[in-house]
């Protein structure tokens, strides 16, 4: 893992502007970038660490029914809402059984939602992938690609 420069702002208004700097990365619950930091598959230049940003860390009831969840809140206490179980009890089972508790209790909605391509390709820096380095090429065409979420490549 290379040198990088890390910032906790203090407001969502300094994390949007810490961030809009080029080569910056925000870092909320981790699992997904610091895995990839640890792997040489991305090396930003700036962490913007959103993670004391309580604002981010609610899920709120709005005047017309819906939720406002805050990309801070845990996959868990989304899942174990009691109202967002009762709107989208789908989501809510999905949210339980795509992880592990250790990593539901970890992962952050907004990190679900930024996360990169869960492709092994994509993970294995020996291997050609246009998501990971443009103009290599996509190993997935014809390698073993039987266990892929979704059919396709990355041109």
């Amino acid at each position: 893992m290379r040198d990088f420069d890390y910032v906790r702002p203090a407001t969502i208004p300094d994390a949007i502007a810490a961030a809009a700097e080029p080569g910056s990365a925000y870092l909320a619950g981790g699992t997904n970038l610091l895995d990839l930091m640890k792997g040489g598959i991305t090396s930003p230049e700036r962490i913007v660490d959103i993670s004391r940003l309580p604002e981010l860390n609610r899920i709120e009831r709005q005047d017309d029914g819906g939720l406002r969840i805050g990309a801070l809140v845990r996959n868990a206490d989304l899942a174990h809402d009691a109202a967002f179980a009762k709107s989208y009890p789908a989501v809510a089972e999905a949210l339980l059984s795509g992880a592990s508790a250790q990593l539901r209790n970890a992962a952050t909605v907004g990190g679900n939602l930024l996360q990169r391509t869960r492709c092994s390709y994509f993970y294995d820096t020996a291997s050609a992938c246009n998501r990971r380095q443009p103009g290599t090429g996509c190993d997935a065409l014809e390698g073993e690609n039987r266990l892929h979420a979704v059919l396709g490549w990355s041109d």
